[in-house]
């Protein structure tokens, strides 16, 4: 997922929390996404591109749900 958004913010501090609450909405909006697209990323920058913020987030699966056989075994 690719989007471009625009905010006017006062400061660094400003966008941080901004971040903070969008990703949060992207989370809840898209959670049956982030399971097939495994990493998200935010970058927050300035009109001229300087990155003040970056946000990073990472879904993977344990080796105990991925295991074929740990699912074959539970059904015995």
């Amino acid at each position: 997922m690719t989007a471009t958004e625009v905010a006017e913010l006062r400061d660094s501090d400003e966008a941080r929390v901004e971040a903070a609450k969008r990703i949060g909405l992207l989370l809840h909006a898209h959670a049956g996404k982030l399971w097939v697209d495994e990493d998200w990323q935010m970058d927050v920058t300035d009109d001229a591109g300087l990155i003040f913020v970056v946000i990073n987030v990472a879904a993977m699966s344990s080796a105990a749900t991925s295991d074929p056989r740990r699912k074959s075994s539970s059904k015995k």
